[in-house]
């Protein structure tokens, strides 16, 4: 008996577009590199981190608030602590 020959897919020639430097673009509005993704984080963006320990009373507080005012629970400790350093000055 002979062996019998295997069957692999074939593998088709892809076309390569010519690479252009900085062509992040659209025809829609908004499309395209988004800002800040460039060199650097983006200038509106929170970059430092801070843990917080809080016991399940205050964590059930801040999830309320969060839940009230409809945002993520981080957002609300930030706006809270936020809050309280422009007090402090």
């Amino acid at each position: 008996m002979a062996a019998r020959k295997k069957k692999t897919a074939k593998k088709k020639a892809r076309k390569t577009k010519k690479k252009t430097k900085g062509t992040w673009g659209g025809a829609r509005p908004g499309a395209g590199r988004p800002k800040g993704s460039g060199k650097g984080p983006s200038p509106n963006s929170r970059r430092n981190r801070v843990a917080v320990m809080l016991t399940d009373t205050e964590l059930k507080a801040l999830k309320g608030r969060a839940r009230k005012g409809g945002i993520p629970v981080s957002t609300a400790a930030y706006e809270f602590v936020a809050a309280g350093l422009k007090r402090k000055r």
